[in-house]
C-alpha cells in the first residue's frame, strides 16, 4: 500500500525539520564581528544559559542567542553549563558550544608572576586574570599543616611562591595553585642552596628571607651579588641593614616614595629600627637572588645607593656614602 499526499507531506515536512535542526545545530554560524580569530569565553558563576548565548553574540561566535537557549534547553543542558574559560573558533557549532561548556572543557589562562612580587600582589593579579578569590588565595597561602609539613616556621609562604608563568584555570582551587607554586619554588632552587646557606652562618628561611631583599634592591643582575655582599657584611659587623623596601612592606606597600618620617615605623619588618635579617622574606624572589644570597660578592662594601637609571654605587666607609649620595642628587638635579 502506496502512502498518500498527506502522509508525503508531513515527512517531507519532518525531512525539512530535520535539515534545519541540523543546520542551526550543526554548523557554524558566526558574524561578522568574529573576524576569523579564536576567542575566548569566560563562564561565571551563576550565569545563566540566556547571559552565556548573550556573551557568546556579542563576540560573534553565534548569530542567534534565542537559538542556543532554544537548543540548550531542547537537550536538557541548562543546568550542566559548567563555569571556566573557553576556546571559541570561527567554526564552532552551537553543538560544540554546547558540548564544550557541559564537559567543563576549559583553557587554562598563562599567567606570569614577576619577581619581587609579595603575596598581595600576586592576589591581586590572579583575581584579575583568573578570578581565583583573593581572600581564599591569603588562606591557601597560610595554611599552618602545609607550612609546617615543610618545616617553614613562618606565618606565610611569602618568599616561597616562585616566580614564572603559570597555566591557571579560571576559578582554580587556589590551594592547587600555591601547591603548584611552591613546588616549583623547591624544584627550581639554585644547587647546594641550603649547604651554601649554612657556610655563611644562615638558616634556609634566612637565605630566603636575604634573597627577597636583594630582589628588591637589584635592578641589574650583575649587581645582585654585590647586594647581598652589602648585607651580609653589615649583619657581621653588627649593624642595622636599613633597606628601604622592608619598611615599604612593613606598611602594607606604598603608591608614594618612601619618605624620611617612615623609617621609623614600629614593626619588626623594619630594618631601620631593628637589628638584623626581617622575620621573613619581603617578597617572592626569583632565582637569581637566590642564588646571589648564598653565593655574594667577595667585597667589602657597606654602602650602596642608587644612581636613578638601575645600577648603584658602592662604598666601603659612611663619608664615601654620602659623597655619593651627594653627587648623584647634583648629578639628578636634586641638590
Amino acid at each position: 500500500m502506496k502512502p498518500g499526499p498527506v502522509l508525503n507531506i508531513i515527512m517531507a515536512a519532518l525531512l525539512v525539520v530535520l535539515a534545519v535542526f541540523i543546520y542551526l545545530y550543526k554548523v557554524p554560524h558566526p558574524t561578522k564581528d568574529f573576524k576569523g580569530e579564536t576567542n575566548y569565553l569566560l563562564v561565571k558563576k551563576g550565569e545563566t544559559v540566556e547571559q552565556i548565548a548573550e556573551n557568546l553574540q556579542k563576540m560573534g561566535a553565534i548569530s542567534s542567542k534565542s537559538q542556543f537557549v532554544f537548543f540548550a534547553r531542547l537537550l536538557g543542558r541548562t543546568k550542566l553549563m559548567k563555569v571556566g574559560r573557553y576556546e571559541v573558533g570561527p567554526k564552532c557549532s552551537i553543538s560544540h558550544l554546547i558540548g564544550i561548556i557541559t564537559r567543563g572543557e576549559t583553557t587554562p589562562f598563562n599567567v606570569t608572576i614577576p619577581e619581587g612580587y609579595t603575596i598581595s600582589q600576586i592576589a591581586n593579579l590572579f583575581e584579575s586574570t583568573a578570578e581565583i578569590e583573593p581572600s581564599e588565595f591569603r588562606d591557601a597561602v597560610s595554611d599552618r599543616h602545609y607550612l609546617d609539613s615543610l618545616k617553614i616556621a613562618a606565618d606565610n609562604f611569602e618568599g616561597y611562591l616562585a616566580p614564572s608563568t603559570y597555566n591557571l584555570f579560571y576559578c582554580e582551587n587556589p590551594r592547587k595553585v600555591v601547591t603548584k607554586m611552591v613546588s616549583y619554588f623547591f624544584e627550581s632552587l639554585p644547587d647546594s642552596f641550603e649547604i651554601k646557606a649554612g657556610r655563611l652562618g644562615l638558616t634556609f628561611h634566612q637565605a630566603v628571607t636575604l634573597a627577597s631583599l636583594v630582589e628588591k634592591e637589584a635592578r641589574l643582575d650583575s649587581e645582585r651579588p654585590l647586594i647581598a655582599a652589602v648585607y651580609l657584611n653589615r649583619l657581621r659587623k653588627g649593624m642595622r641593614l636599613e633597606c628601604d623596601p622592608t619598611v615599604i612592606y612593613a606598611m602594607g606597600g606604598l603608591d608614594r616614595p618612601l619618605l624620611k618620617g617612615d623609617l621609623d615605623f614600629d614593626s619588626p619588618y623594619n630594618t631601620y629600627r631593628n637589628y638584623g635579617l626581617p622575620p621573613g622574606p619581603i617578597a617572592n624572589p626569583g632565582v637569581k637572588s637566590l642564588e646571589a644570597a648564598v653565593t655574594p660578592a667577595q667585597a667589602g662594601y657597606l654602602y650602596f645607593v642608587a644612581r636613578g637609571d638601575g645600577s648603584h654605587v658602592f662604598s666601603y666607609s659612611l663619608d664615601d656614602h654620602i659623597n655619593a649620595t651627594n653627587r648623584i642628587k647634583r648629578l639628578n638635579g636634586r641638590g
